[in-house]
C-alpha cells in the first residue's frame, strides 16, 4: 500500500473526493486501492471503523440535523458497518456516499438516519454495484475480444485469402515444420473445423 499512515489514506479517501468517485464509477470499482478491512490489518483494530466514521459525519454534517443524540450513535453505527463492508474498496465506499449525498437512494440524508445509511447500502447500492460491474466486465471482455479478432496494424492477408483462411493456412504450414502448439491447436479442431492441406 502507498500510503505510510492512516491520515495518508484518509486524505486520499476523503469525502472531498466523492463527487470524483461519483463522475467514474468505474474506476471506483477498478481502482487498486485497499479495502476497508485492510485498514485495520495494516493500521491497526479501529481504523476502518474510524474511516467510517469521517464519511458518516460528513453525511451528517451535510444534514440538517443538530441532533447530539444523532451525532453520538455515529461512532457505534461506524463499529458495526465496519464490520458488514470490510471486504469493499474504499473507492466502492466512497462512490456509494457520494450518491447517497446526491440523494440516489432517496433524499433520507436531509433527514440523517444511520440505519437508513446502512439500509441503502445492502438493498439498493450493492445489487446497483453487482449490475454496473457486470456490465463493465462484459464490454471489457467485448473489447478484448474485438482485439483479438482484429489483425495487427499494417498486416496485409495475402490476395486469395481471407484472415480466416489465410490463419488456418499459416497453421498448416506451422504444423508441417512440426510446431507442437499448432499441433495441439490443430488436433482441437478436428472435427470441427475443414483445414486445407493444400
Amino acid at each position: 500500500m502507498n500510503y505510510p499512515s492512516p491520515s495518508d489514506v484518509n486524505r486520499a479517501y476523503n469525502p472531498v473526493h466523492w463527487g470524483y468517485a461519483a463522475s467514474n464509477p468505474y474506476k471506483a470499482y477498478t481502482a487498486i486501492c485497499p479495502t476497508l478491512g485492510e485498514m485495520d490489518v495494516i493500521y491497526g483494530n479501529g481504523e476502518a471503523a474510524n474511516w467510517i466514521d469521517m464519511q458518516v459525519s460528513a453525511l451528517f454534517g451535510a444534514s440538517s440535523k443538530t441532533d447530539k443524540a444523532l451525532a453520538d450513535s455515529i461512532g457505534l453505527f461506524s463499529d458495526t458497518f465496519a464490520a458488514e463492508v470490510r471486504t469493499y474498496k474504499l473507492s466502492e465506499l466512497m462512490l456509494f456516499f457520494a450518491r447517497y449525498k446526491a440523494g440516489v437512494y432517496d433524499n433520507s440524508y436531509a433527514t440523517f438516519d444511520t440505519r437508513r445509511i446502512g439500509s441503502a447500502f445492502f438493498k439498493e447500492f450493492l445489487p446497483q454495484r453487482n449490475m454496473e460491474m457486470d456490465a463493465a466486465i462484459r464490454k471489457k471482455e467485448q473489447e478484448e475480444s474485438l482485439k483479438r479478432r482484429e489483425l495487427p496494424e499494417g498486416y496485409i492477408v495475402p490476395k486469395g485469402y481471407n484472415p480466416y483462411t489465410w490463419y488456418l493456412e499459416r497453421e498448416r504450414k506451422l504444423v508441417e515444420s512440426g510446431d507442437k502448439d499448432a499441433i495441439e491447436r490443430a488436433s482441437r479442431r478436428i472435427g470441427s473445423y475443414y483445414m486445407p492441406t493444400s
